[in-house]
C-alpha cells in the first residue's frame, strides 16, 4: 500500500489502471468511458493511464467532459511502470489489437487481477473468471461490468491475482520465479512467433 504513495493516493482508494501508447488501437477510449460509469459505484476510485501518444490529448479531453479531471491521472511515460502498476487494484488492457501484451505478463506476475480484450495473444494468458475476465474489443459497457465485479470482491481479485501470478510461474516452469520477466515474454514471444511490441 505504501505503493499508492506514489501516486499520492490514499491506501483504501481503489486504482484501476492501463498502460501503454496513446493511439486508438489502445482502446483507451473505452477505458475512459468505463472509468465514468465504474465511479458511479466507486466515487473515490482513481484510473491511471500510464504512456503517451497522439491520442493522449483527445483522451484527456474525453475525462474532462465526463467530469473526470480529477480521477484520471495521465502519466505519460515513465521508467519506473511496474512501481506504478504494483499500485493498481485492476489491470485492465482494452486493446482492440494486441500481439502479445508484454505488460500483461508483467501485471500478471505482480498478482494483478486483469480486464482485457479478447484479441490476438491475450487469451492465452488470461482465463475468463479464473485470473481475470476477457471482453470484447471496443466495449466499454463490458470493460465496466468485470472491473465492478472485481473492485466489489477484493478475495475474488487477490485470489485471480495469485492465480495469474501462478500461471506464468508454472507456464515457465523456472523453480524460481523467473530470474527476469524480460526471459519470461521473450521466450512467450518467440514460443508464439509473435514480435515484441509495446
Amino acid at each position: 500500500s505504501h505503493r499508492k504513495k506514489l501516486l499520492k493516493i490514499k491506501k483504501n482508494i481503489p486504482v484501476v489502471g492501463t498502460v501503454g501508447r496513446c493511439t486508438a488501437i489502445k482502446g483507451q477510449e473505452y477505458f475512459v468511458k468505463a472509468a465514468a460509469k465504474v465511479r458511479e459505484h466507486f466515487p473515490t476510485c482513481t484510473f491511471v493511464i500510464l504512456g503517451d501518444g497522439d491520442d493522449r490529448p483527445f483522451l484527456q479531453a474525453m475525462a474532462n467532459e465526463r467530469g473526470l479531471a480529477d480521477h484520471i491521472i495521465f502519466l505519460g511515460w515513465r521508467n519506473d511502470v511496474a512501481e506504478i502498476m504494483s499500485a493498481f487494484d485492476v489491470f485492465v488492457l482494452p486493446s482492440l489489437n494486441e500481439g502479445m501484451g508484454r505488460v500483461l505478463v508483467e501485471a500478471m506476475v505482480m498478482e494483478k487481477p486483469v480486464v482485457a480484450s479478447r484479441v490476438g495473444g491475450i487469451p492465452d494468458l488470461v482465463e475468463h473468471g479464473v485470473n481475470g475476465y476477457l471482453v470484447s474489443p471496443g466495449d466499454a459497457k463490458e470493460l465496466e461490468h468485470y472491473v465492478l465485479a472485481i473492485l466489489g470482491d477484493p478475495p475474488l481479485g487477490r485470489r485471480m491475482g495469485r492465480e495469474g501470478r501462478q500461471r506464468i510461474s508454472s507456464r515457465f516452469s523456472a523453480d524460481t520465479m523467473v530470474d527476469s520477466i524480460d526471459r519470461v515474454y521473450r521466450e512467450l514471444l518467440s514460443r508464439k512467433g509473435v514480435s515484441l511490441d509495446s
